[in-house]
């Protein structure tokens, strides 16, 4: 049983990280909202979990926020995404933690495959510090520096990254916003063994659409990782009334994942819904693997 969970732990990482690059972690989509709409986050404005998706939609937050998001995994994994994001009056700090957690596996060894008796644990952490500023009425940036640290048993590897993105809305458009963002550029200081891991580095383009006096949002992200396969994702988000808000979205590499664990188009899906009351938001999704369970995952964010 411990070793299945171990494959499905590196089949997700692999198909999140292309399979070559390390601290595949950093690639594990972060925020229900975000999950729900298949990832196709990159252009949304606003959002307190912008942290991850794109530092420069950090400038669109309304006031200080407090986030946190939990991700269960099959077995006993789990991931989570903790932030903070504070406006000041011509730019914006924040800080967040990213962590995963890859459960307790059985130890195997040539002279004892069925076990040893002994387990061990696999443990990794991101610790980040961001700020975005405003350069005109239309254009924002943003700029996120990591600490990494990742540990398999007893060895253990660490490195620094970098995130780079800029927002753009037209004014003549109204509602329409595009972005640009580079995440995890930077290099591994600390090898697991011998030599050093390549970064899992990805460029990613988006573009949202807020429609319907904002009950409606559209998105598309299209990502191109250094290390791995092309990705391009859309996703929906419709609001019957103001506290509630339904979403879906699909993405190549959740196709890819399900055609390889034997799903079908539902499974390359997220679903999910959120809602607010006064200072509190609180967000679902549900995003199944196929023949490798599901994943539920819940947000929270709080106006400080």
């Amino acid at each position: 049983m411990k070793r299945t969970c171990a494959l499905a732990l590196l089949m997700i990482l692999s198909a999140s990280a292309g399979g070559t690059a390390g601290f595949a972690f950093l690639q594990v989509p972060t925020g229900a909202r975000a999950v729900a709409m298949g990832g196709a986050f990159t252009a949304v404005p606003g959002d307190p979990l912008a942290l991850y998706w794109n530092p420069a939609a950090s400038v669109h937050t309304d006031g200080s926020v407090l986030s946190t998001t939990y991700t269960s995994y099959m077995m006993d994994m789990q991931a989570g995404f903790i932030s903070w994001i504070n406006p000041r009056e011509n730019d914006v700090i924040g800080v967040s933690l990213n962590y995963f957690y890859g459960g307790e596996f059985d130890r195997t060894t040539m002279e004892d495959p069925m076990g040893t008796g002994e387990q061990f644990s696999s443990n990794s952490m991101a610790l980040a510090g961001s700020w975005a500023k405003p350069l005109t009425e239309t254009i924002s940036v943003g700029v996120t520096g990591r600490f990494i640290y990742s540990q398999i048993d007893s060895y253990n590897a660490n490195g620094f990254s970098v995130d780079l993105g800029g927002m753009y809305s037209p004014s003549a458009v109204p509602g329409l916003t595009g972005a640009l963002v580079v995440r995890n550029a930077g290099v591994q200081t600390k090898a697991f063994y011998s030599e050093n891991d390549p970064m899992p580095t990805e460029i990613a383009a988006g573009v949202s659409q807020s429609l319907l006096e904002g009950n409606l949002l559209v998105a598309a992200d299209f990502t191109m990782p250094l290390e791995g396969d092309f990705d391009a994702a859309a996703g929906v988000e419709y609001k019957p009334i103001d506290m509630l808000a339904l979403r879906t979205g699909w993405s190549l590499s959740a196709k890819d994942t399900a055609d390889n664990a034997g799903g079908g188009f539902v499974d390359a899906m997220g679903f999910g819904m959120g809602t607010h009351y006064n200072q509190f938001s609180l967000d679902y999704a549900w995003k199944p693997y196929a023949d490798l369970g599901n994943t539920h995952r819940i947000s929270l964010g709080m106006n400080i």
